[in-house]
């Protein structure tokens, strides 16, 4: 089966064209090649790189960009020079899943948290999640490195209190999203990577005032990659005699004192 052929059934041919398809797209080598293995992964680093031609794979599908930027213009520098000899070495072909997740009636990523958290509560099916019983901010960060299997992350706002309506913030969001956050009755926002002096600051003084707020951050990988991993177990077994394998770029931070 063709690269093309794969990514035509997973994205869908809607979000093969105009915009969309500018960013779900074919990034890399060649989209008629003839698939025997796929690769899942959030970003294609150079380790991971590595491990998918290691392990065989003609494609790989990738959530973010290959070469930094929203539509992967390459740029040509020392860096981006040395990746894109270290691509065309593997022969990989790379396709990019991001909007097709995003942009549907339900956003795929936040679904895939929600049901890691296994809260009960009604979901709007983009950013905002009520729950039908009410929350400590302590508990929603209990339950959040638990399921996702992190040692910790960083608040911002109220630590008590209660929770019952969550904004979810997911990756990077556009800017225009937080500022509802600031005025509606929201107790708390999970969000990937935010400009801290810009949505964080607010936060804490909005707290300072005795308003109920709270601001949980993951990092834009720890709060996507999780569902990337969920759709490489999704598609696998979808194509005949093609196995699917998912590759951990790891966490973007080291954590030191």
């Amino acid at each position: 089966m063709k690269a093309i052929e794969i990514m035509e059934t997973v994205l869908g041919k809607e979000f093969m064209e105009g915009w969309h398809g500018m960013v779900d797209c074919c990034h890399a080598g060649n989209p008629e090649c003839e698939v025997q293995k796929i690769g899942v992964c959030f970003a294609a680093t150079p380790e991971v790189l590595r491990q998918a031609a290691a392990w065989g794979a003609q494609l790989l599908i990738t959530h973010e960009p290959t070469y930094y930027t929203h539509l992967n213009e390459f740029k040509p520098s020392l860096l981006t020079n040395q990746k894109k000899e270290l691509v065309e070495s593997t022969g990989i072909t790379i396709y990019r899943y991001h909007n097709s997740m995003h942009f549907r009636d339900e956003d795929m990523v936040s679904r895939v948290f929600l049901e890691r958290m296994n809260w009960k509560g009604t979901f709007d099916g983009q950013l905002k999640f009520t729950l039908d019983t009410p929350l400590s901010p302590a508990q929603v960060i209990k339950d959040i490195c638990s399921g996702l299997g992190l040692p910790c992350l960083r608040a911002i706002g109220r630590d008590d209190g209660i929770v019952r309506k969550i904004a979810l913030f997911l990756g990077a969001r556009d800017e225009s999203v937080y500022e509802p956050f600031f005025t509606d009755d929201t107790d708390l926002a999970i969000c990937g990577e935010i400009c801290e002096w810009q949505f964080g600051e607010p936060v804490r003084e909005a707290a300072q005032f005795g308003m109920q707020k709270t601001m949980l951050l993951l990092g834009h990988v720890q709060s996507e990659k999780f569902a990337m991993e969920t759709f490489a177990k999704e598609i696998d077994g979808k194509f005949a005699n093609i196995p699917v394998q998912y590759f951990d770029c790891g966490d973007l931070f080291t954590y030191k004192r």
